[in-house]
Formats: C-alpha cells, structure tokens, sequence
C-alpha cells in the first residue's frame, strides 16, 4: 500500500508471519531502505521490491 510522503516513495507492508513494516526509495542514493525493525529475509524483501517497481515506477 502506498503511503502519503512528502519526501520518499514510500510503503506499508503487511506479510502473513511478519509484523507491517514500512520500506521506502531513498532518491539521494537510489537505494530501497526499511524500517528498523523489519526482521525479514533479504531475498523476500527483493521480492516485494520488484513487484512494486512493476506496478508503480519510480518518478
């Protein structure tokens, strides 16, 4: 779900087994960060990145 941010493109990310987390795009360094409590595996976490570069591209 995308959420309303001034600054970042920025998700919610609700995952059966997972508590939500928020990731965002970070345009300076054009990297993908997530919230700090998000204990999730690197490889899903590529996962959910791609399908939402799939749906909605980066301005």
């Amino acid at each position: 779900m995308r959420i309303q941010d001034d600054f970042h493109e920025t998700y919610a990310v609700v995952l059966d087994g997972y508590h939500s987390f928020c990731i965002w795009l970070d345009q300076k360094s054009a990297t993908w960060r997530t919230s700090k409590h998000a204990l999730i595996d690197a490889d899903a976490l590529d996962q959910i990145i791609g399908k939402i570069s799939l749906i909605e591209p980066s301005v």
